[in-house]
C-alpha cells in the first residue's frame, strides 16, 4: 500500500467529548504511523494547546498550528519549519479600537508566547475556548508595546456577542485589506474571530507536507468537523467530515464518517481504510 498523508483536526475530530484522546484512537494512529504513513495534526490551536496531544499520540511528523500559519516539529529544531505572520502593529491597532467595536479581549500569539489584553475569563466561552484566552497565571503576558516586540501568527478577538462579528470582520478587512489579513469566525454560538496572515488556511500546511514527503495527491486524506477545515477538506483528494460535523462542511465532503468523535469515528475510518484491526 502506498504511503498516505493524513491530516487530522483536533477538536470535534481526533478528541472526544472530554477533549481527550481515547486509547483506541491513540492505538490506531500509532499503528498507522508505524506502517509508514504520515499522520499530521492540523489545528487552529496554538502549539501550547496541542503539543501534549501530539505527545500522547506519539507522533513524529510535523504539526501545523494556527490554521496553517505555523509548521514545526515539537521539541526539536526542524530545518523545514515555517511561520507566516501578522504585523504586531495590527494587534496594537485592534487593541486601541476594541471598545468601539464591542471587542472584549484581544489575544496575540506565536509559537512560543501569548499576549492578551486585560480582562476576566468570559462566561460566553466554553471550556475549550477559554483556554485560548489565558490568564496571567497561565503564562499570558500583557499585550502592550513593552511586552510584544515581534510579529505574531494569529490574533484572536472575543466579541461581546456573535451579533457583533459581522461588523468586526468588515472593519478589519476594510482597514487592513485582504493582502495583509484573513478573518474567520469560529462558527456556532462562539463569539470569537481569528485574524490570520493573508491567504493562509489549513491547506497551506497540508500542501507543504505533500511537497516535503512527495506524497501523490490521490494519497492525501483530511479529517475535520468545522468550517475552519473547509479549504483543507476541499483541497485534499479525500476530504472526510465527521458524523458530528457542520452540515455545510458535510455538503462539500468526499465522505462522512459513520461514527462521531465520541465513538472514535476518525480512527475507525482510518483503520478500515488501511485494512487494520481496530480491536
Amino acid at each position: 500500500m502506498s504511503r498516505k498523508l493524513i491530516g487530522i483536526d483536533l477538536d470535534g475530530t481526533t478528541l472526544n467529548e472530554k477533549s481527550q484522546v481515547s486509547e483506541r484512537t491513540r492505538h490506531i494512529l500509532q499503528a498507522a504511523q508505524n506502517e509508514g504513513h504520515i499522520i499530521s495534526i492540523i489545528t487552529g490551536r496554538p502549539a501550547r494547546l496541542s503539543t501534549d496531544i501530539y505527545d500522547t499520540l506519539g507522533l513524529k511528523s510535523p504539526m501545523i498550528n494556527f490554521n496553517g500559519a505555523l509548521g514545526h516539529k515539537p521539541h526539536q529544531v526542524w530545518d523545514r519549519e515555517y511561520s507566516h505572520q501578522v504585523s504586531r502593529e495590527i494587534a496594537f491597532d485592534l487593541l486601541e479600537v476594541a471598545p468601539d467595536l464591542n471587542i472584549e479581549r484581544v489575544v496575540a500569539e506565536n509559537k512560543d508566547s501569548v499576549w492578551a489584553s486585560p480582562g476576566k475569563v468570559s462566561s460566553n466561552l466554553d471550556d475549550v475556548e477559554q483556554m485560548f484566552f489565558p490568564t496571567r497565571e497561565a503564562g499570558q503576558q500583557m499585550l502592550d508595546r513593552l511586552s510584544l516586540n515581534t510579529d505574531i501568527n494569529a490574533i484572536l478577538l472575543e466579541a461581546a456577542s456573535p451579533l457583533h462579528q459581522t461588523q468586526i470582520k468588515r472593519f478589519v478587512m476594510d482597514r487592513y485589506g485582504e493582502d495583509q489579513v484573513t478573518v474567520k469566525t469560529w462558527g456556532g454560538e462562539s463569539p470569537v474571530l481569528e485574524v490570520a496572515p493573508a491567504g493562509i488556511s489549513k491547506t497551506t500546511g497540508l500542501d507543504y507536507l505533500q511537497h516535503i514527503y512527495q506524497i501523490d495527491k490521490q494519497d492525501i486524506f483530511a479529517f475535520g468537523d468545522e468550517m475552519n477545515d473547509l479549504e483543507m477538506i476541499q483541497w485534499a483528494e479525500h476530504g472526510i467530515v465527521m458524523a458530528n460535523g457542520n452540515p455545510e462542511l458535510k455538503a462539500v465532503a468526499d465522505d462522512v464518517t459513520d461514527l462521531s468523535n465520541t465513538e472514535d469515528g476518525m480512527a475507525r475510518y482510518i483503520a478500515k481504510m488501511l485494512h487494520m484491526d481496530v480491536d
